[in-house]
């Protein structure tokens, strides 16, 4: 979850192995087919130890058993998809030095999974059950808020976002704010535009959100015009996805940092050419 942090790593396994051991499966497999690629490939000593190359492959694992049940493909698929999304990071670190990749190997990487499973007709795993509608108690909005911070590694269990909660906080507390501010948001702008009351109970448009918040306030810790128009933004970039039926995954996030990046160099070039 964009930290470089020895202790929040481990919380954060914790926190996947509660809702899905099998997700935690796949997560560390795919972590170990980026090390040893990045090994292989004497990728830069510094950026493997911090976790450059792990995280992306780490989501990418966790990912393919939310989509799969455990078989030899899906592991062949995990295995293959951690050692592809080390490929992508080393990449974009390379050629886009300016610009974060934050989590774009894994996004791309999971779309061609999402293709290849389509275009073989392997057979998914049933969705996850719904739950009751939002309502204004208090309960549902702790559970709403929770289950967004865990969605942020594709678990749907509030318990794990309390978790990784907990993680971030041997981080810092102030991303701790954030991440809950950031899905806070998520939950009001699906209710305030209508938007599914179950999937926003389960956290699926808050997630984005959270890894805005983390993402914005930690490069722009001033700028809270800039987080609070870019959270609401993601929000609505995620059911634009999900209306031309494109799994969005993190591209939200992705796409509305790198626009807000963008806005603000623009900003500065501007200051700077007026002056």
């Amino acid at each position: 979850m964009l930290q470089s942090n020895l202790s929040t790593g481990l919380l954060f396994i914790i926190g996947i192995g509660i809702n899905s051991p099998t997700m935690l499966l796949g997560g560390v497999l795919a972590l170990l087919s980026s090390l040893v690629t990045a090994k292989l490939l004497n990728y830069d000593s510094d950026c493997v130890k911090r976790g450059f190359y792990g995280f992306n492959a780490a989501l990418v694992g966790v990912a393919v058993f939310s989509l799969l049940p455990l078989s030899s493909i899906s592991l062949v698929l995990v295995i293959v998809g951690g050692a592809f999304s080390a490929l992508l990071m080393h990449i974009m670190m390379s050629k886009m030095s300016s610009t974060p990749a934050l989590t774009a190997p894994f996004i791309l990487t999971i779309w061609v999974i999402v293709l290849l499973i389509d275009f073989f007709g392997i057979t998914m795993v049933s969705p996850v059950e719904l739950v009751s509608p939002i309502s204004n108690s208090p309960i549902d909005l702790f559970f709403g808020v929770f289950r967004g911070v865990g969605q942020v590694m594709l678990q749907g269990n509030w318990l794990s976002g309390v978790v990784f909660c907990c993680a971030l906080l041997c981080s810092s507390y102030k991303t701790v704010v954030w991440v809950v501010l950031g899905s806070i948001t998520g939950l009001l702008v699906a209710t305030t535009f209508g938007f599914s009351q179950e999937k926003a109970t389960l956290g699926l448009y808050s997630f984005n959100s959270c890894l805005v918040a983390i993402a914005l306030a930690d490069r722009y810790p001033t700028r809270y015009w800039l987080i609070f128009f870019a959270l609401i933004f993601t929000v609505l970039l995620t059911r634009g996805f999900e209306m031309i039926s494109i799994p969005a995954f993190t591209a939200p996030f992705v796409i509305t940092t790198w626009l807000s990046i963008a806005v603000v160099k623009w900003q500065v070039n501007l200051r700077h050419h007026c002056q």
